[in-house]
């Protein structure tokens, strides 16, 4: 009878360094040889630059640049996780904002050049959108902006805008 228990310990053993042994075949990282070898040159792959914006929203991003370079760093195209931050106590309801907002691309930054901190957003609205209510996802972006302290500008891009308007509209003209 002793025999069997000693055969049944052994047993166990040997099956706990089979699996210990699996999970770390499994769990290791891959060796750097078994990486897809990836070149410019494969023929299954193109990969090409793309314009970071349209023409339209070119010409109103240098208007909104001419208009505020003088007061502060412009930026275009961040994601707005990079400007601001999002604490919680209820992390389900944190975890369902960042999932609504992580994948939105501020069109326009203007950052304070010494603090760093964003001060106004410009965002583009194509005059299709003009007539129809602002989505869920637009009002979050919003709200997010709001409760961060961050003014949010809308500006339309079939609109045709002076300088002069642009720098009224970003609330950066001097008061006569």
């Amino acid at each position: 009878m002793p025999q069997n228990g000693l055969s049944f310990f052994l047993l166990a053993v040997l099956l706990l360094v089979v699996v210990c042994v699996l999970q770390w075949v499994w769990r290791r990282p891959l060796a750097k040889n078994a990486d897809r070898d990836v070149t410019s040159d494969a023929d299954e792959c193109e990969v090409s630059s793309r314009p970071l914006m349209t023409p339209e929203e070119a010409s109103l991003f240098n208007l909104i640049r001419l208009a505020s370079q003088d007061y502060f760093l412009v930026l275009v195209k961040l994601p707005i996780l990079q400007v601001v931050s999002v604490a919680d106590k209820d992390e389900e309801a944190r975890r369902a904002l960042m999932r609504t907002i992580q994948s939105v691309r501020l069109d326009v930054v203007l950052a304070h050049p010494g603090t760093l901190q964003t001060v106004t957003v410009v965002n583009f609205q194509k005059g299709e959108q003009e007539g129809q209510q602002p989505g869920k996802r637009d009002h979050v972006v919003a709200t997010v902006l709001k409760a961060a302290g961050i003014t949010e500008v809308v500006l339309q891009l079939n609109q045709t805008y002076s300088v002069e308007h642009v720098t009224k509209l970003l609330g950066l003209a001097e008061d006569e």
